[in-house]
C-alpha cells in the first residue's frame, strides 16, 4: 500500500531537462538525495536538481517517501521502462546498496573509535578520516571511513566549546561520536557521517586510562620511587626535555637565566604531542640516563594545550621511565589543573615556568644556608680571635708583671749584698790594722819600716777595695738591667709590635718549621692588630 501523497514533496522536470526535487527540510531526505549521482543544490530556490537520465533512480528512491511526480516525469520514467535492461549500472548498484544500508540503519547511532588521518587544516570543506578500533596491545583490529561535513563540523565544535574545549579532534584521540551510516554512490564507499560528539566519554576514557596506569605503578611500588630520591642541595646542572623553540623552552631558559645563578642547561629536543611523544621522550630520557653523573636533575616540560594534547603523557612506559630515573625529574606539563601520569611519579609543578622557579628556589635556599653558615663561622671566628687577643693580652700582662717582680727582687738582692760587702770589708780592714799594729811593736825598725810600707799598701788596698766592689756592683746592676731589657725585648708582644707576626697552627702551636705547615693546612698569623687567617701552599722551592 502506497503512502499518502504529500504535495509539498515534488519532483518536476525543468526546462534544462534536469529533474527538480523540492521538499521541506528533512535530514533523512537530504541524506537520500545526496546519494543521487550528479545532484546539485540550488540555495536560492531551495531545491535539488538531478540529470534526467537518472529518472529511474529518482522515482524508485523517492516514491516510497510520498513524493508527487509531475506527468512529464512519469512519462520520462515510463519511456525508460519500455525496454527494461537486463543489467544494472554501477550507480544503480551503488544506489540500491545505499538504500539497503540506510534501511538497515535508519537512525543515527553512537560509535567509539580512535581518530586517525584527521586533517585539522581543512576548513569549510568535508574532512575525511578513519575511526579505528585497537586491541589492548595497541594493534588496529578494525576501522571504518568517516566524514565530517562543514555543517556537522560546526555542530561538533560548538559541542566542544560548551564543554570548555577540553580537546580537539585529532589523530590518536578516542571519541564517542554520533554517526549516520551511509554509502557514497559515486565511489561505492561505505562510511559513517559524523553528526555529533560526546566530550565526556573522551575525557572519562582518558581519566580511566590514566588511573589504571597509576594503580598499576602504585601496586609495583613505583609511584614514590623518583620523589624519594634526595634532591641535590645545589642543582645547577640541569637537563631539559621539551620541544625546541616552544614557549615552554623559552619560558624555562628565561626563568633560569633571570635568576642570576650559574645554571648549566643541556636541552634535548623531544616531541611533546602526537603518537611520537612516547618514543621521543623515552629517547631523551635514555640520553640523560647514560650521562646521569653529569647532571643534578632533569626538567620535563610542555606548555598548555587541550586535555587530549596532554594525554600523550598518560603512558605506562613514560611513567615507568620517570619513576625509575636515577635523578629527580621535575615535571612541568600544561596548566595548574592538568594532571598526567608523569605528574604522579615525578616532582610535579604546575607549569614549565613553575618548574624552573622550583629549581631556582632550591638554589636560593642552598645559598641562604651557605650564607647563614658562613655568617656563623665568621661570628665564631671573630669571637675566637677576640678571645685569643684577650688571652694574649693577659699573658703579656702576666709576663710584664713577672719581669718587674724579678727585676725588683734582683735589685733588692744586689743592694743587700753590697751592704754586706761594705760592712765585711770595713771589719776586715780594722782587724788587719790591729794585727799590723801589734806586729809592729815587736819588730825591728827595718821590719817596722817594711811593715809601715806594707801598712800603707794595705791602706791603699783598703781604699781600692770599696771602689772595686762598687764597680763590680755597678757592673752587675747594669748587666741585670741589660738582661731585663733583653727579656722585655723577647716578649712576643714586643716582636709583634715591631711589625713581625707570630705564626700558629690550627691547634695553637707556634710554627717554626715549614714541615709543620703542609700544603692546604690553615694557619693564624698574630699581627700587631688582629689575626690573619692563612692557608699554606707548602715550603718554597719544594
Amino acid at each position: 500500500m502506497e503512502r499518502e501523497v504529500r504535495p509539498e514533496r515534488t519532483v518536476t522536470l525543468g526546462p534544462d531537462g534536469r529533474l527538480r526535487i523540492a521538499f521541506p527540510y528533512d535530514e533523512r531526505l537530504v541524506a537520500l538525495v545526496k546519494g543521487l549521482p550528479g545532484r546539485t543544490w540550488h540555495n536560492g530556490e531551495k531545491f535539488w536538481t538531478v540529470p534526467g537520465e537518472h529518472v529511474a533512480l529518482v522515482v524508485e528512491l523517492l516514491r516510497p517517501e510520498g513524493f508527487r511526480f509531475a506527468p512529464e516525469v512519469v512519462k520520462l520514467y515510463e519511456a525508460g521502462r519500455a525496454e527494461p535492461p537486463d543489467h544494472l549500472t554501477v550507480s544503480q548498484l551503488n544506489l540500491r546498496a545505499r538504500t539497503a544500508l540506510l534501511s538497515a540503519f535508519p537512525s543515527p547511532l553512537w560509535v567509539v573509535g580512535e581518530v586517525s588521518g584527521f586533517n585539522r587544516n581543512a576548513h569549510r570543506t568535508w574532512v575525511g578520516f578513519q575511526l579505528v578500533e585497537r586491541s589492548p596491545e595497541g594493534k588496529a583490529v578494525a576501522q571504518v571511513e568517516a566524514a565530517l561535513g562543514p555543517e556537522d563540523r560546526r555542530t561538533v565544535e560548538a559541542q566542544l566549546r560548551r564543554a570548555g574545549d577540553p580537546f580537539r579532534l585529532e589523530d590518536g584521540v578516542v571519541v564517542r561520536v554520533l554517526v549516520r551510516v551511509d554509502l557514497y554512490p559515486e565511489w561505492g564507499q561505505y562510511r559513517v557521517l559524523v553528526q555529533g560528539i560526546d566530550p565526556r566519554y573522551t575525557l572519562g576514557e582518558a581519566a580511566r586510562r590514566r588511573e589504571e596506569i597509576v594503580r598499576k605503578l602504585t601496586a609495583e611500588g613505583l609511584i614514590e620511587r623518583n620523589r624519594s630520591l634526595p634532591f641535590p642541595d645545589l642543582p645547577l646542572r640541569v637537563g631539559l626535555v621539551t620541544s625546541l623553540g616552544s614557549d615552554a623552552y623559552h619560558d624555562v631558559l628565561r626563568t633560569l637565566r633571570e635568576s642570576g645563578y650559574a645554571f648549566q642547561v643541556t636541552v634535548h629536543g623531544a616531541r611533546v604531542q602526537g603518537p611520537a611523544t612516547e618514543a621521543s621522550v623515552l629517547n631523551a630520557l635514555d640520553w640523560f640516563r647514560e650521562r646521569a653523573a653529569e647532571f643534578d636533575l632533569v626538567l620535563l616540560c610542555r606548555g598548555g594545550g587541550s586535555r587530549t594534547d596532554l594525554a600523550w603523557f598518560d603512558s605506562e612506559a613514560l611513567g615507568r621511565a620517570v619513576a625509575l630515573f636515577p635523578l629527580p625529574v621535575v615535571v612541568g606539563i600544561g596548566h595548574e589543573e592538568d594532571w598526567s601520569v608523569l605528574d604522579h611519579v615525578g616532582w610535579r609543578e604546575k607549569t614549565p615556568t613553575a618548574a624552573a622557579q622550583f629549581v631556582v628556589a632550591k638554589v636560593r635556599d642552598a645559598l641562604d644556608r651557605v650564607e647563614g653558615a658562613l655568617g656563623e663561622v665568621v661570628a665564631r671566628g671573630k669571637a675566637r680571635v677576640e678571645g685569643e687577643r684577650e688571652a694574649h693580652r693577659r699573658r703579656a700582662e702576666r709576663l710584664a708583671r713577672g719581669i718587674r717582680v724579678r727585676l725588683e727582687g734582683e735589685n733588692r738582692e744586689l743592694t743587700h749584698r753590697a751592704r754586706r760587702l761594705r760592712r765585711g770589708t770595713r771589719a776586715a780592714l780594722a782587724r788587719a790594722r790591729e794585727l799590723v799594729g801589734r806586729l809592729a811593736k815587736g819588730l825591728h825598725p827595718a821590719a817596722e819600716r817594711h811593715l809601715g810600707r806594707a801598712g800603707e799598701h794595705l791602706v791603699q788596698l783598703g781604699g781600692a777595695v770599696p771602689r772595686q766592689a762598687l764597680l763590680q756592683l755597678r757592673r752587675a746592676g747594669e748587666g741585670l738591667e741589660a738582661r731585663g731589657r733583653r727579656l722585655h725585648a723577647l716578649d712576643p708582644q714586643r716582636v709583634v709590635e715591631r711589625g713581625y707576626a707570630i705564626l700558629r697552627s690550627e691547634g695553637g702551636r707556634v710554627v717554626t718549621d715549614p714541615a709543620q705547615a703542609p700544603v692546604g693546612s690553615r694557619l693564624r698569623a698574630h699581627l700587631r692588630r688582629g689575626v690573619l687567617l692563612l692557608r699554606s701552599e707548602g715550603q718554597e722551592g719544594a
